[in-house]
This record gives C-alpha cells, structure tokens and sequence, in this order.
C-alpha cells in the first residue's frame, strides 16, 4: 500500500530526445516533497551509474587482478636473474653463459607481460571513466508558492458532508 501511494505520488517522465529526466513529486507538505525529489534524483543518479558501469568495473577489477599477478611474477623473474648474476660474477662456463641468457630473457618476457598488463589496466580506468554518464541538475528542488493539491477546502466539504451523512444515519438508526 505504500509502495503504491509513493507511486501515485512521485513521478518520473524521461524525454528520450534530449534525455532529460523530470521528477514530479506532489505531497502534503512542501519541504516533504523536496526532499523526496531531491533523494529520488540522487537514488537515480547512482542506479544509472551503476547500471552503465557494471561491466567496466568488472573488466577494470579483472585487469588489475591480472597486473598485480604480472608484476609478482616480473619481480620474482628479476630476483632469480639479480641471485643468479651476484653469485655467478667470474666464472667463464658457457653453460653459466647460457643459464643467465636464459634467465635474462625469462625476464625481459615477464617485463613486457607487465607492462601490456599495465596498459590494459590504464585503458580499463579510461573505460570506466568514459562509461559514468554526466549529470547535471538543470533545476534543482523547488517549493511551489500555492498548493497544487491536496485542496484543503475540497477536503473539508467532503469531511463535513460525510460527517453529516453519518449523524443522519446514526439517528435514523
């Protein structure tokens, strides 16, 4: 029942040429009806951000699972070089040669792993960045001057008339 007397009350038209949306909020009490518009704007400024950005986000977490994994592995490749060229400084054995050949490249591979990783990452953040919509409050909040409804007067009449109608029953009864 609520749900329903807020969705009488509050209303939400979308111009899909200019996309602007208009919130309409009608209530008994003015500063109620701002706030109202006022937290449904905010609501439906994040629920859009969200919406729009839900894939980036996941592409952008994936990525930086994907750098940080890249990174450990470039580093543990340059610790095994560094280890291997400290201990093995003078010695002229060819397969020693080649063993640091090898390690050299294992990380140089794992550089440039990190490195794409990174700049996917860096493209990932530019997505995100470019998926969140831009908002702008053309008219914020307002409080009208005169009620627009309820009519005080009407409500009253209708009051008085039911209230007569049920003393008149009441003493026929």
């Amino acid at each position: 029942a609520i749900v329903k007397a807020l969705n009488k009350r509050v209303v939400c038209n979308v111009d899909k040429k200019t996309m602007v949306i208009t919130i309409n909020v009608t209530d008994q009490n003015d500063v109620i009806c701002a706030t109202m518009a006022d937290t449904v704007k905010n609501r439906l400024q994040n629920f859009i951000t969200e919406y729009r950005t839900s894939k980036a986000r996941v592409d952008l977490e994936y990525n930086q699972k994907i750098c940080k994994e890249a990174k450990v592995r470039y580093d543990k490749a340059r610790h095994m070089y560094a280890d291997f060229v400290d201990h093995n400084q003078d010695i002229l054995l060819e397969s020693v040669r080649q063993h640091q050949t090898e390690l050299e490249n294992e990380m140089q591979l794992q550089y440039n792993a990190y490195q794409q990783a990174a700049a996917q990452l860096l493209a990932a953040e530019a997505k995100v960045q470019q998926e969140t919509p831009a908002f702008t409050a053309l008219q914020s909040a307002t409080v009208p001057d005169q009620k627009s409804g309820p009519k005080r007067a009407q409500m009253c009449i209708i009051f008085v008339f039911l209230e007569f109608l049920g003393t008149t029953v009441w003493i026929l009864y």
